[in-house]
């Protein structure tokens, strides 16, 4: 993953856009309904890609049970959720 995509200096304030996917992996284990809404506005914007999203996800997986807050079962089955409803939305469109 990126660590930053982009960052710009106003007067003497940072400015950092971080990995949108990295950000989507964090709302989605959150799982609140603005950090959802958060996420497909992301998507919409193309900020990120399904792929990326769920290869982001298998990348990190073994690693999360040093995260006892964290549930990958959950995790595992909230970016599943979202990329089919993506994918459905996707198919929708197109129809």
């Amino acid at each position: 993953m990126k660590e930053s995509l982009s960052s710009f200096l106003v007067g003497q304030i940072s400015f950092y856009h971080y990995d949108f996917t990295a950000q989507a992996l964090s709302k989605l284990s959150r799982g609140f309904d603005r950090d959802i809404k958060d996420i497909e506005a992301m998507y919409k914007q193309k900020l990120f890609s399904l792929s990326n999203l769920r290869d982001c996800f298998e990348a990190i997986a073994p690693e999360l049970i040093r995260f006892p807050s964290l549930n990958p079962d959950m995790l595992r089955s909230r970016v599943d959720n979202f990329i089919e409803r993506c994918e459905d939305n996707l198919e929708d469109d197109q129809s």
